[in-house]
């Protein structure tokens, strides 16, 4: 098959084709869980195959699915939920948490997904600042779910035994409800989703999100994962955060089955499945690619897979993975830059001919208007480092602006741009490389670090598994780089191994940039998506 060009395809784009694909006008209502589900129904195709932690599996076709979300929507509508209510769903990659999102959107609700990777805490942060009606949660989690305000329904997922006292069995209460369900329309500027961020560097915000993402993602789908009818199609990443959420709901808004598996992927796991599965497009994170890579490359190789489109997500992925997966998979992973306020508007594109430049960020989504940007809001020449800032878009919008929050909200335009801290350059032929959080940046005898380049540039010691990199203060320059390294399984710190860091860095990034301390720990901190937290590193 012969890829068009990136310029051709931001030629030829017309958010008309994207609109008629899901069958929207660029006026009317719509409800997003008939987009991604009721109208793949009839044919008794399958929707979403499932693989439990136990050896269980299910396969979810969308016929299925419309039944089992027409129910979910009625019971809603019996505990008192009205469109625009928030429910929150504190639940594991089990069939149904995809009954519970679907289900809230058929019935007009705001869906909250928590991670279940929280606390009891931070659970009742987001469903107290949502003002959520309904939390759904599953057995295994259920111990973490703390008291929460009068009013707040809880049903659960049960296992072997019933459902605590006050609870609804999720199952139990689904099935007596009716199977079907006139879905409730509303505007596609309405919000869908109320994500909140992953806290990397503060207190976690409510990012609203409109019904119109289904639309927005589309052509990232389209371009930057070349999604085909006919993929087996792995989204690894966890629907209660944005980048599994939206890679679930729009594979399925196109007709294209997912995979799912409850376990969290490990490096030997993902191996295994990808090789019994015959994955051809996968869909990741960098956490995962790096671990993958730890393995070494005679361990990878022993696992034959078909993947034929790699994509990477949530975080920066260094020059070291995509060469490794070239030379060992004969794939280039593309790596893209989302966040929860812009959605995914930056990347490398596995459908088109681009020239793919490791450590990139990428150019912008056909259809997407980006710049690097200073604090006015001016464009800034090539080279010199900026706000990522995005030009609204008047079809592909995304996110609202945060949840009771006109304040932050409006804190994010300059001039016309909208901003979100994250910080790049663009260099002469338009490609961005990310430099890191406006909080992350370090300044040094007057030099501005970015800490990117410079973990990039650790990374390819082979010794060095992952690394970190931040300001520490110094009397004389202010702040001085500071670097945290985690070794590969197996190898022991040499008393070289700080000298070498230095110098891989001096003569791969600058003579100024380089770690005057290193220290090797265990692992790095990171929030649930993977995201490094330089600013825990910063604290200590």
């Amino acid at each position: 098959m012969t890829r068009p060009g990136y310029a051709d395809a931001c030629r030829d784009f017309r958010w008309a084709d994207s609109l008629a694909a899901l069958g929207w006008t660029a006026t009317g209502d719509v409800n997003i869980a008939r987009t991604i589900v009721d109208r793949h129904a009839g044919a008794g195709r399958p929707a979403l195959r499932w693989f439990g932690k136990q050896g269980a599996s299910a396969t979810l076709s969308f016929d299925e699915l419309r039944a089992q979300t027409a129910r979910f929507a009625n019971l809603l509508r019996a505990l008192g939920v009205a469109p625009g209510d928030r429910v929150a769903g504190f639940l594991p990659r089990v069939p149904e948490t995809l009954v519970t999102m679907l289900g809230a959107w058929k019935a007009g609700a705001v869906y909250l997904p928590v991670f279940t990777g929280f606390g009891p805490d931070a659970v009742r942060f987001r469903v107290e600042h949502s003002g959520a009606r309904v939390l759904c949660t599953h057995w295994e989690h259920r111990p973490r779910v703390p008291a929460l305000p009068a009013g707040t329904r809880i049903v659960t997922v049960t296992g072997a035994e019933a459902a605590p006292p006050g609870d609804l069995d999720f199952r139990d209460a689904v099935a007596r409800q009716p199977e079907t369900f006139e879905p409730s329309r509303g505007r596609r500027e309405d919000p869908a989703v109320l994500l909140y961020t992953s806290g990397s560097t503060g207190p976690p915000k409510g990012v609203k999100i409109a019904n119109n993402f289904v639309l927005a993602i589309h052509p990232y789908m389209r371009y930057a994962v070349d999604l085909r009818p006919d993929d087996v199609f792995w989204p690894t990443g966890d629907p209660g955060w944005g980048y599994g959420l939206v890679c679930y709901m729009v594979a399925l808004a196109m007709g294209v089955p997912v995979v799912s598996h409850e376990a969290a992927p490990t490096a030997t796991f993902s191996l295994e499945r990808l090789r019994d599965l015959g994955v051809t497009n996968l869909a990741t994170t960098p956490t995962l690619l790096r671990s993958i890579m730890a393995l070494g490359e005679a361990t990878v190789r022993r696992y034959p897979v078909r993947v034929r489109a790699a994509s990477s997500c949530g975080e920066p992925l260094n020059a070291e993975v995509i060469t490794f997966f070239q030379r060992v998979w004969g794939v280039t992973v593309m790596d893209q830059y989302g966040s929860s306020e812009f959605g995914l508007p930056i990347g490398n594109f596995n459908a088109l001919q681009m020239d793919v430049r490791p450590g990139s960020m990428g150019l912008p989504l056909p259809g997407c208007r980006m710049a690097v940007v200073d604090d006015e809001g001016r464009e800034v020449p090539p080279g010199t480092v900026g706000h990522v800032g995005m030009w609204p878009s008047e079809q592909g919008y995304y996110a609202l602006g945060y949840w009771e929050d006109p304040e932050r909200t409006r804190e994010m335009a300059r001039a016309g741009w909208m901003t979100i801290g994250d910080l790049a350059r663009r260099d002469a032929d338009g490609y961005f490389w990310f430099e890191g959080r406006a909080d992350d940046v370090i300044k040094s005898a007057g030099y501005r670090i970015g800490p990117f380049e410079v973990e990039s540039a650790i990374l390819g010691h082979p010794d060095v598994a992952e690394a970190a990199v931040v300001g520490t203060p110094d009397p004389l320059r202010g702040h001085v780089v500071k670097a945290y390294v985690v070794l590969r399984p197996g190898v022991a710190r040499r008393p070289a191994l700080d000298a070498e860091i230095v110098e891989i860095v001096k003569t791969r990034v600058g003579k100024h940039q380089y770690p005057r301390e290193i220290e090797v720990v265990e692992q790095l901190p990171k929030t649930e998506t993977g995201k490094i937290q330089r600013f825990q590193l910063r604290q200590r």
